[in-house]
């Protein structure tokens, strides 16, 4: 079955590039009880995360999404308001529905204290020049920017995320 695609004018989507999203803040600040959760998921045995309420200053880098991710379950779709957005909206339009983050890169300026209220923005960075072939499909690659920050405005983690918005998934026939 071949999936029907409309024009794309990728100039729409390339007149976004640059563009940054508001500033959406956490909705939990960085907390001992989720560390503690994600410690005993991993089965992470180190000392300083055991005894949390009295020794535990810092969170572990990799929940720093945790504390910015927008519910799973939201009650209503939002409408694609921001630049980053707009651009997925319009691949999508365009019969390229199927998005996956192919690759990240992560840099961490310094570590999370325990208290610290998160936000974020994000600037669509770049958009590849035309489709491009994946491993599961023709499609266009998004480079999203993250910058998350305290409550104070300091810049705590800078993350480049990098999309594949495809037509549709290809899966290799089994012999």
């Amino acid at each position: 079955m071949e999936i029907e695609k409309m024009a794309l004018d990728i100039a729409e989507v390339n007149a976004l590039v640059g563009k940054e999203s508001a500033l959406r803040a956490a909705r939990h600040a960085a907390n001992i009880p989720d560390i503690r959760h994600w410690c005993e998921v991993i089965q992470q045995d180190n000392r300083s995360y055991k005894e949390f309420e009295k020794n535990t200053v810092h969170a572990p880098a990799a929940l720093l999404m945790v504390w910015t991710m927008p519910p799973l379950w939201s009650p209503e779709s939002a409408a694609a308001t921001e630049p980053h957005e707009r651009a997925i909206k319009l691949l999508e339009d365009a019969g390229y529905g199927t998005g996956l983050a192919v690759a990240l890169e992560q840099k961490f300026l310094r570590p999370l204290k325990v208290g610290e209220r998160l936000s974020y923005r994000v600037k669509l960075s770049g958009v590849s020049s035309g489709e491009v072939e994946t491993g599961i499909g023709r499609g266009y690659q998004l480079d999203l920017l993250y910058t998350f920050q305290n409550q104070d405005g300091d810049v705590v983690s800078e993350q480049l995320c990098r999309r594949a918005q495809v037509a549709r998934i290809t899966v290799p026939a089994k012999h």
